[in-house]
């Protein structure tokens, strides 16, 4: 079994936030021309989203949040992973030499 090693915090969060905002960019477009097709959001977010113009305001903001979001997820994975590859114990291969005690042999028959 190989050693774990500690991964770059910010390269990780880099690239998850890079990934969640490329995920946000194709999604959330799609999802807020459905809301202005439908002319209505869910329920849960009606007021909010309706107040910003069907849904359109969203659709330009979500990426952003979705990036940040990713940014913060991505660095608490790494910081987790690395707290982890820290304490993982070591194999440690301890020899001993031992007087081994052989009892005397007769060479009469």
């Amino acid at each position: 079994m190989k050693e774990t090693k500690p991964i770059s915090v910010f390269l990780v969060a880099t690239v998850t936030a890079a990934l969640h905002g490329a995920v946000a960019v194709v999604f959330v477009p799609v999802l807020s021309f459905l809301m202005l097709l439908w002319g209505s959001a869910p329920a849960q977010l009606s007021s909010t989203i309706t107040a910003a113009g069907d849904g359109m305001v969203f659709a330009v903001i979500a990426p952003l949040g979705c990036t940040v979001f990713g940014f913060i997820a991505g660095a608490f994975a790494a910081l987790t992973h690395n707290v982890f590859a820290k304490e993982q114990p070591r194999q440690v291969l301890v020899v001993r030499e031992e007087e081994i005690l052989v009892p005397d042999v007769s060479l009469a028959a």
